[in-house]
């Protein structure tokens, strides 16, 4: 089952999910369907200086551990990127070259019997069961000031990620030049950030992106434009 729909469906996000999943030492796998028969991946093992191809099919491939690892790590960083993630066929460790921001036919996944492990949603304060307010249910579970964004642009009747990520980073970024001390501070629903453009590398090319610091974290987190587009459309579902 795919983690984004286990989120979902309980009202948390992917990254809390995926933790907790892992925390209690279930697998992850990576996922391959659509309509795609076969896929192109590069195997982790170097066999004389270079990687070699190999055609994957379609099918449920459980990841190493460090990939797994890996995977949250990035999620806690709003990297929804699946590309580099290393999983095993067989007795082989392959690693997945890369995977383009509009193909859902590859996705992380876990077992129903390994779901069905994990605690009932938390309670979220001020909200009940019985409440009758007609906001979406998604809206209580926002944890990062991207998402807010994205959730208010939404509620505002803007679909197009396109426009909603040129209005983030070019109107309302500050410069990337821009010196700590001189960040404007931003508002986010309720979460106070700095916000400020930049560049971020993927695994296929550098990509426009923003970097923030909520006001009291005292580290940055990026955004690329690719990863933008992915929390976007899953905001949308």
């Amino acid at each position: 089952m795919n983690i984004d729909d286990i989120a979902q469906a309980r009202g948390e996000t992917t990254f809390k999910v995926a933790r907790l999943l892992t925390r209690k030492e279930c697998k992850l796998y990576l996922c391959f369907g659509g309509g795609k028969e076969k896929l192109l991946c590069i195997t982790e093992q170097m066999i004389d200086g270079y990687y070699h191809l190999f055609q994957g099919k379609k099918g449920d491939y459980p990841m190493t551990l460090k990939s797994q690892h890996e995977y949250v790590q990035r999620l806690s960083n709003n990297n929804f990127d699946l590309s580099g993630l290393s999983f095993m066929v067989g007795k082989d460790e392959l690693r997945l070259k890369s995977v383009d921001g509009e193909d859902r036919s590859v996705y992380v996944g876990a077992k129903n019997s390994d779901t069905d492990l994990l605690p009932p949603p938390s309670q979220i304060e001020g909200t009940s069961e019985t409440s009758t307010t007609s906001t979406p249910k998604r809206k209580f579970f926002k944890n990062s000031p991207i998402s807010i964004f994205i959730d208010e642009q939404i509620s505002n009747g803007k679909y197009e990620w396109q426009k909603a990520w040129f209005d983030l980073r070019e109107n309302i970024a500050d410069d990337k030049n821009t010196k700590q001390e001189d960040l404007t501070l931003r508002t986010f629903g309720e979460k106070n950030v700095f916000i400020r453009r930049t560049m971020k590398q993927t695994s296929k090319k550098l990509d426009y992106a923003i970097e923030y610091q909520e006001g009291d974290m005292p580290t940055f987190k990026t955004v690329s434009r690719q990863d933008f587009g992915r929390m976007f459309r899953r905001s949308l579902k």
